[in-house]
């Protein structure tokens, strides 16, 4: 088997697959024009005995199964872990809060000095007093100042004393001397000093001073003068509660925590006190209040509190708040409260921790809908599912479906496998008989199986869409638009033919196969003679148009129910459902136009990737702004104008046998592409110069003439103009002999080659390229004979039969498929139009030439 052959039988074989898996692409083995609560198009009987499964029955028991499962419900212990934190929060919040803001200690007071006490020494014997020398002792207090007035009090009547500091670090400096002592159980230090002035400190932030204490009104720092053996007393330092106001305390709490004011107040007054109980050593009461709201918490979720009881379990807690005891009383008592204070908090915060378990409720509902069997509906042969006209229900459907000649979706995909596959094999059998030509370029064929397998696409969509908006969604017509102008009217109607098996395969329905056909081969009269972009965008509005009408057809007669409304005009029915018809004309127009269009969009893409010429893109080269034509303008302006003649000759000529006119207007407008990399060696473009081949062998001339094929072909790759249009620069001198050079040579006495005279090109091989040819040689031999002679009818004439004549004797036309009627043809349609370019003018009289 030989290459190109592997090639097609590949190309065919990927089309086939590809249909087939786009059209069975979540499909199922149910005819597609069943939906539930539609009316049925005809009878269905069952094709084979099978049991059914109501769907709908079984699932309305099941459902009964799911409701008759009790919620299940389980302790969250992440709301338990959430509300512990928050009632911690507020105690542990308020003991922060209540402490103030840190507070400078007050400067050393230069002034402040200790009395200076003698002692008096008595010798026995003697009777005069003398001062003992020795170093003087300096000792003082450190304590805690209860009640904050400076004043160390040991005993208060109803009320807590003063407490001295321990372990407090006294600095002493005297005499150049450092001294550190430490404070005793009761708060006092004494130590010897040089005499003189001593600087006693303390240090504010001292470890052993209690959490919350300042220094006092007294300093942290003092001097004390004491003579030598002198008992110096330094003043006592006093270390206060520095509390914040008990307003602010609740302001800033009641701020954080929605927790009501009073209780707030009460934990906030408690915290206060505990700071003066810690400093002198007594057991802190907020922790006491703290512990009995957590046990209080614990114990209620204890209880399982579910949504229901979460309202009773606040109101137990504000009720019967849990009981908060301090045993440092005398007695000890219950601090009703604290106790209060305590149940608000733990109410404020309180959340249901037995709730329902979503994912186990399901697991348990779906572990009882799991044990309901299906229920069964058995069918037997040829009997009846639903009659014709009657609603649809799922049973209906699912029975249709179970009992239909297809056993199964295996069966169903392999049948319609074996549909494409001969769809598919015809269209081949049928190119390869009838259309060697197209047959033999396998981009074309490709692009074709590209196109089936779009096609398929758009039927699948069409039954996914079905249901909502009807079968005239389906976008046929922009198939049959493509078609036609990628290729021509046959491969558009086979297109059409496809497109209706197409449809008949993914739809199973007889009115799409026929709308998918004949909405196809709509754009094809259209389409095939359009020669501007207006004509075009006409042809997509007739074509949608002519769509709608077929579509109103088609569901009249395929998709109209008893149910749908009739027409009637002065009482009589006409029978014309107007609803389905106008639904379908409306989407069939609509979507007819959105898919042209786009596919007109898409059609640039195919043009340019499979080297595909149309007409569309014969619009755009033969526009003079076009980029290769201004650059054969701007560098050989002669070559310019002679190719504009060459075009209108060749574009009358192509008309008049039927040819693409279009396509000969561009390959003569591109055809002298190459003289624009050497322009001035051509006569057209010689304006005021010597002719540069004066001074050159044929030989040399021939080679350079030569050139303008090859730098035309490599300019044409480069403006990227179709390879359909680019043959007329390889073609448009077949390989021809440079008759002048040729003959120049002879004349010099020499014996030349004539290969060596010969373009390089190849014989025309299309129509259009050979009227290209003609009209090339044509025009030139006119412009050349016409500069002396007088452009009478007659020797125009002349012209014209010596040019075709030498053509066809020099064989150029052999692989043309012109016939001789058409040459004839040919023949007078460039005599019309050459004796139009050349016609007779007035003479004006005193106009130079006259």
């Amino acid at each position: 088997m030989s290459r190109p052959t592997l090639v097609r039988v590949a190309t065919f074989l990927a089309i086939v697959v590809a249909a087939w898996g786009v059209l069975s692409l979540g499909s199922t083995n149910t005819d597609p024009e069943l939906v539930v609560g539609a009316p049925a198009s005809r009878e269905y009987r069952a094709q084979r005995a099978a049991g059914v499964i109501d769907t709908v029955q079984t699932e309305a028991l099941r459902e009964e199964a799911r409701a008759s499962v009790a919620p299940v419900q389980r302790i969250n212990e992440q709301i338990e872990s959430t509300v512990n934190t928050q009632v911690s929060s507020v105690f542990d919040d308020v003991e922060a809060v209540v402490i103030g803001d840190p507070v400078s200690p007050p400067a050393p007071d230069a002034d402040a000095t200790s009395t200076t006490v003698t002692e008096e020494t008595q010798v026995e014997g003697d009777t005069t007093t003398t001062l003992a020398p020795g170093p003087a002792v300096i000792s003082g207090t450190v304590f805690i100042d209860v009640d904050s007035d400076g004043v160390f009090e040991l005993e208060v009547e109803d009320a807590r004393p003063d407490a001295g500091l321990e372990r407090i670090t006294v600095h002493i400096e005297s005499g150049g001397e450092s001294i550190d002592v430490m404070t005793d159980a009761a708060g006092s230090w004494s130590a010897e000093v040089p005499p003189g002035e001593a600087l006693v400190t303390i240090d504010p932030e001292d470890a052993s001073v209690p959490s919350g204490f300042v220094v006092g009104s007294g300093g942290y720092s003092q001097i004390v003068a004491c003579d030598a053996g002198s008992e110096c007393q330094a003043d006592p330092v006093p270390f206060h509660a520095n509390l914040r106001p008990l307003s602010d305390v609740v302001a800033q709490i009641t701020a954080r925590h929605v927790v009501a004011n009073d209780a707030i107040t009460v934990l906030a007054a408690t915290a206060s006190e505990d700071v003066i109980r810690v400093a002198v050593g007594e057991s802190p009461r907020l922790l006491i209040i703290k512990q009995a709201a957590i046990g209080r918490l614990l114990q209620e979720f204890g209880l399982r509190i579910s949504p229901e009881e979460a309202q009773l379990a606040q109101q137990r807690l504000r009720t019967s708040p849990p009981a908060v005891f301090y045993l440092d009383t005398n007695p000890p008592g219950q601090d009703l409260a604290a106790s209060e204070a305590a149940g608000e908090v733990v109410a404020t915060f309180l959340q249901p921790n037995y709730l329902i378990d979503e994912t186990l409720t399901e697991e348990a509902e779906e572990a009882a809908a799991l044990e309901v069997e299906n229920v069964l509906m058995p069918y037997t042969v040829d009997q009846v599912i639903v009659a014709d006209g009657e609603p649809l229900t799922q049973l209906h459907i699912d029975a249709i479906g179970e009992t239909s000649s297809f056993a199964s979706q295996a069966e169903a995909s392999g049948g319609m496998l074996a549909v494409l596959a001969v769809l598919v094999g015809m269209l081949g059998l049928y190119l390869s008989r009838f259309r060697p030509d197209f047959w033999a370029r396998p981009r074309m064929v490709a692009l074709l199986g590209i196109l089936l397998v779009l096609g398929a696409g758009a039927v699948r969509a069409t039954v996914v869409l079905q249901p909502s908006a009807g079968w005239y969604v389906f976008p046929a017509v922009a198939f049959g638009f493509m078609t036609a102008v990628l290729f021509d009217s046959r491969i558009a109607v086979l297109m059409a033919l496809s497109m209706g098996v197409l449809a008949a395969v993914g739809a199973r329905d007889i009115g799409v196969a026929v709308y998918g056909a004949l909405a196809t081969m709509a754009p094809i009269p259209f389409v095939s003679a359009v020669s501007s972009r207006g004509a075009f965008r006409t042809a997509v509005v007739l074509s949608s148009f002519t769509a709608a009408t077929m579509a109103a057809a088609t569901s009249w007669f395929f998709h109209s129910g008893p149910t749908d409304v009739p027409f009637a005009v002065l009482g009589i029915d006409l029978q014309i459902p107007l609803g389905v018809i106008g639904e379908s004309m409306g989407w069939a127009f609509a979507i007819s136009v959105v898919a042209s269009l786009v596919g007109l969009a898409a059609l640039q893409f195919f043009e340019s990737a499979f080297d595909i010429t149309t007409n569309l893109s014969l619009l755009d080269l033969t526009d003079r702004n076009h980029e290769a034509l201004q650059l054969l303008q701007e560098k050989a302006f002669g070559s310019f104008n002679h190719s504009l003649m060459v075009g209108t000759l060749a574009h009358a000529a192509a008309r008049a046998i039927g040819a693409n006119a279009l396509l000969a207007r561009a390959m003569a407008y591109y055809h002298d592409l190459g003289k624009t990399e050497n322009p001035t060696m051509f006569i057209e473009n010689q304006f005021g110069i010597p002719n540069p081949h004066d001074l050159l062998t044929p030989q040399e001339s021939a080679q350079i003439i030569r050139r303008h094929v090859s730098d035309g072909i490599v300019l044409a790759r480069r403006f990227k103009i179709p390879s359909d249009v680019a043959t007329g620069i390889v073609s448009h001198h077949g390989d021809g002999i440079m008759r002048f050079f040729f003959e120049k040579a002879r004349a010099q006495g020499d014996d030349p080659n004539p290969d060596d005279f010969r373009h390089i090109g190849y014989k025309p091989r299309t129509a259009e390229s050979a009227i290209v040819m003609l009209s090339d040689s044509l025009e030139a031999a006119c412009r050349a004979v016409f500069q002396t002679e007088e452009p009478t009818p007659e020797a125009i004439e002349k012209v014209v039969d010596r040019v075709m004549d030498e053509k066809l004797n020099d064989d150029q036309l052999s692989e043309s498929p012109l016939t001789l009627f058409e040459l004839t043809q040919v023949r007078s349609a460039f005599l019309d139009s050459l004796v139009g370019h050349y016609h007779q003018r007035i003479a004006y009289p005193n106009f130079p030439g006259t």
